[in-house]
């Protein structure tokens, strides 16, 4: 058989079987659709909290005023201790405290030094950090209130309260990347290329399992498997995994407002090396397992730790050496890397050259590991 002819009766097998078509097909675009909906806003909102105000004075309850005005927090009112409302947090009931101390106002008014202390669970740190930065953003504007009044009581010039505003270094914060500053265009870009791998490694593991089950006539079944056949199989399946990526960098992310399009014509072509590595890889995981169903129930499992492996939610520098060098062999590890880097941050060929030359030792290793696992199944 030529390389032609395997390719040809790969796509046309994946489109025939009626149980995994939807995988090869459908999967890449509901995924697309469903799983960046919880980060359309890209900011959580309405995370609980209550406050413990041991102060009651005007300061502390214009403090609880402004905070129940930011989107980010759902003020569930005042209670009278701090042991009630670590109750109501280990209970799941709330996701924040913020404790008012007493004598609050009098110190501040004094300059005697004073905290409005934050409690969160630890557990969920995006709600943790959207709960910690709005008290901070408002118990600042009110110390800066306090300050300038402090000044103008002490009979200080105008000009003077505006230079003490103005001390110190400017600071100016400006995103190169993620210019939404959202959690949804962080994620969604690098669990995007995780969602593609994982659904293909599926189907193409589950596809090559059947022909393994022994049905006559299939591609691995009576005839002889050469290299020929083997190449057009890999390229079969990997035009699925590289038309799923090109619809996801090019056409999800557009959908999404993701950022996008720094080295586009990188991206296809990085995009058309990670196609062929998945696909070989999903070749030997099929013959490995040689059962349709035995694919999808390992595969489903190992989506979690391959993100967490990838290093991109997780630092490099914080997992031990054995993960980092098992990771090595995930496409994902150098595929996030690669893709953010091309399709976020615009990336040249020479900044992407560790994750090139990952992803084209990947295609050598598993291609051949395919070719041998193939042979020894036939066996």
């Amino acid at each position: 058989m030529t390389g032609w002819q395997a390719l040809s009766h790969t796509v046309a097998a994946a489109l025939r079987d009626r149980g995994l078509v939807i995988l090869f097909v459908a999967a890449i675009p509901i995924y697309s659709f469903f799983y960046p909906l919880p980060y359309a806003t890209q900011l959580v909102r309405d995370i609980p909290l209550v406050v413990v105000d041991l102060d009651a004075s005007a300061m502390s309850r214009d403090i609880v005023s402004r905070l129940s005005a930011s989107a980010a927090i759902r003020y569930g009112g005042n209670v009278h201790s701090v042991a009630e409302a670590t109750g109501a947090l280990a209970a799941g009931q709330i996701a924040g405290i913020v404790v008012v101390p007493e004598n609050f106002s009098r110190d501040a008014m004094r300059g005697t030094p004073t905290a409005v202390t934050v409690f969160g669970t630890g557990a969920y740190p995006v709600q943790d950090k959207a709960v910690l930065g709005s008290v901070g953003a408002v118990v600042q504007t009110v110390a800066g209130e306090l300050a300038g009044a402090r000044l103008a009581r002490q009979g200080a010039p105008a000009a003077a309260m505006l230079q003490s505003t103005r001390a110190g270094p400017t600071f100016v914060d400006q995103p190169l990347y993620n210019l939404a500053r959202g959690y949804g265009s962080y994620v969604v870009a690098a669990v995007g290329i995780l969602i593609v791998q994982q659904i293909m490694l599926m189907a193409i593991a589950a596809l090559v399992g059947t022909w393994f089950e022994g049905q006559a006539g299939t591609l691995f079944g009576a005839q002889t498997v050469g290299l020929t056949t083997l190449a057009g199989t890999i390229s079969g399946f990997a035009l699925f995994v590289f038309l799923a990526l090109l619809y996801f960098i090019g056409f999800a992310f557009w959908v999404q407002d993701v950022p996008r399009g720094g080295n586009f014509a990188g991206a296809v072509v990085f995009a058309a090396l990670t196609a062929l590595t998945v696909a070989s890889l999903g070749i030997a995981l099929g013959a490995w397992f040689a059962d349709r169903e035995r694919a999808l129930q390992v595969l489903l499992a190992t989506s979690v730790p391959f993100l967490f492996m990838s290093g991109i939610v997780f630092p490099r520098e914080a997992i031990p050496a054995p993960v980092n060098a098992l990771a090595m062999l995930i496409p994902t590890t150098p595929g996030i890397f690669g893709f953010v880097k091309l399709n976020q941050m615009g990336a040249s060929w020479a900044e992407i050259r560790p994750e090139f030359l990952n992803m084209a030792a990947l295609l050598l290793i598993y291609s051949g590991v395919a070719w041998w696992a193939v042979r020894v199944r036939r066996q």
